[in-house]
């Protein structure tokens, strides 16, 4: 049986595919830096190089001070005491790093937009683990960014148009609804409770690369100011899952498709 031989990617391909592995390692990154640092589970030292490197790729440049600000929360056991002066152990109170405890006054809708976001998840093979963080976590919508854009990597170095056409649209709804939408409110929450702590400046390079990504994709994300971003009184609504991504079914689907 012969072999099928890819021709090379084209100048134009190389460069979308650098860009999108550069998004996805710097989500990644991120996704690590807002995970609560408490947990057993969590990963250690933040890769700061990568990070720097894949906001260049972007042309978005980490500022030398930023910089210097992000490694006093490189190592984990570092960061765990900025991580509770910020976000705290109410989530009604501080800076809550959940995109439902904003604007939403009643649990109903709370549990609405849960529902959506769990969609997205579910619909590329993302699947919730006991116990974990809810899916509305930042650092979960960071990680699930950094998966489609890694997908579409995937798909770009595989000529498949229609798989790369699914995660661009996915990617696309996914900011103008969650993460480009509120994301940037939260950094500027930050900024004002603690503007000179290593998560307000990881805050500050999220909003630019979550901005920057769907002004690529032609998202149009309306995006919250800080002074819009008030948190519900109400419980939650106990749902619980975990930031980390388990793949399997059917992960090519948009949210909402057969």
């Amino acid at each position: 049986m012969a072999t099928q031989i890819r021709p090379p990617l084209a100048r134009l391909e190389m460069a979308a595919l650098d860009r999108g592995l550069a998004r996805a390692d710097a989500y990644r990154v991120l996704a690590v830096a807002f995970r609560d640092p408490d947990d057993p589970s969590a990963e250690g030292e933040l890769d700061l190089a990568t990070l720097r490197s894949a906001a260049a790729v972007l042309g978005s440049p980490i500022a030398p001070e930023a910089l210097r600000t992000l490694r006093r929360i490189a190592r984990r056991e570092t960061r765990a005491s900025e991580h509770r002066a910020i976000f705290g152990h109410v989530v009604a109170h501080g800076c809550p790093p959940y995109e439902t405890e904003y604007g939403r006054r009643h649990v109903f809708g709370q549990s609405q937009e849960l529902g959506d976001i769990r969609g997205f998840y579910e619909a590329f093979g993302v699947r919730p683990r006991p116990g974990g963080e809810r899916p509305d976590h930042v650092a979960c919508e960071l990680e699930f960014l950094a998966l489609l854009c890694l997908k579409e990597a995937i798909a770009l170095t595989a000529a498949d148009v229609d798989r790369r056409a699914i995660c661009r649209a996915a990617a696309a709804r996914f900011l103008s609804d969650h993460a480009g939408r509120w994301l940037p409110a939260l950094a500027g929450r930050i900024a004002r409770r603690a503007p000179s702590t290593g998560y307000a400046a990881a805050a500050a390079v999220a909003a630019t690369i979550v901005t920057g990504h769907a002004r690529e994709l032609g998202a149009a994300t309306d995006p919250l100011e800080p002074d819009d971003v008030v948190p519900i009184t109400d419980e939650p609504d106990g749902f619980a899952f975990d930031c980390g991504a388990v793949a399997g079914g059917d992960d090519l689907s948009p949210p909402g498709g057969s």
